[in-house]
């Protein structure tokens, strides 16, 4: 058995699914808009031109940041990778998408081949923000998920919830694999960019995650995806 459901995505903005599961995998491929996927290991932004997996029985929630267009498939594939993850989708992989929702299913495994193929040689789209499991830690990476334009710095996140600054450090090195502060500037460029698919201005969209300057928000977004705000913005207006 290969496609066990594949569904057009055509969700309106703040569209919610709650915590669930599936019996099989699911690959989604986005098109237009924006979906944050959360299991209870990390946050994935699915954002245009990408595709994302999450294997079978992973439990996660998932919603929309403005109207969200692409397809999901549920699907048992041999080949699929056992770990979740989102990758670049180039014009061909966006076009096999659609060819393997229109396709019958005498064509379907060949096709879904070639797609597990370009999705195993892709490199990691820097999409994701793994959450530390410690209950402390993880309460300040919601806290700056939810509010990347929270002012209160280490000391202060540390001591509201009960923590030292060297062992919020030490938490977040060792469960997330990135410093306490890498983590952060992490969690407000991909805020940054639901906004910008929103058309708010790239200076408004620095003050709307906690930039002090634009110049400091332009250089933090091109080192992390390889475009400024504003290329990533003019190539993914509607």
């Amino acid at each position: 058995m290969l496609i066990v459901q594949s569904q057009r995505l055509t969700h309106q903005n703040k569209h919610t699914t709650e915590w669930h599961q599936h019996v099989t995998g699911q690959l989604f491929c986005i098109q237009r808009g924006m979906m944050i996927v959360k299991t209870e290991q990390a946050q994935w932004a699915l954002t245009p031109a990408t595709v994302g997996w999450f294997p079978a029985q992973m439990r996660h929630c998932a919603w929309s940041v403005g109207d969200v267009e692409g397809h999901s498939l549920q699907l048992n594939h041999d080949d699929a990778p056992a770990f979740a993850g989102v990758w670049p989708a180039d014009p061909f992989m966006m076009l096999l998408m659609e060819r393997i929702t229109q396709c019958g299913t005498a064509r379907e495994e060949s096709l879904l081949a070639v797609m597990m193929e370009e999705i195993r040689v892709a490199p990691d789209a820097p999409l994701q923000l793994t959450l530390p499991q410690d209950r402390r830690a993880k309460r300040v990476a919601e806290l700056l998920l939810s509010e990347p334009q929270n002012p209160a710095n280490q000391a202060q996140l540390a001591c509201c919830y009960g923590l030292s600054v060297r062992t919020l450090s030490r938490l977040f090195s060792e469960q997330t694999g990135l410093s306490f502060s890498q983590w952060r500037q992490q969690a407000k460029v991909l805020a940054s960019m639901a906004h910008l698919l929103r058309g708010a201005s790239v200076s408004e969209t620095a003050e709307r995650c906690g930039y002090d300057n634009v110049s400091a928000f332009i250089a933090a977004f091109k080192l992390r995806f390889g475009s400024t705000p504003g290329q990533f913005q003019a190539r993914n207006r509607a």
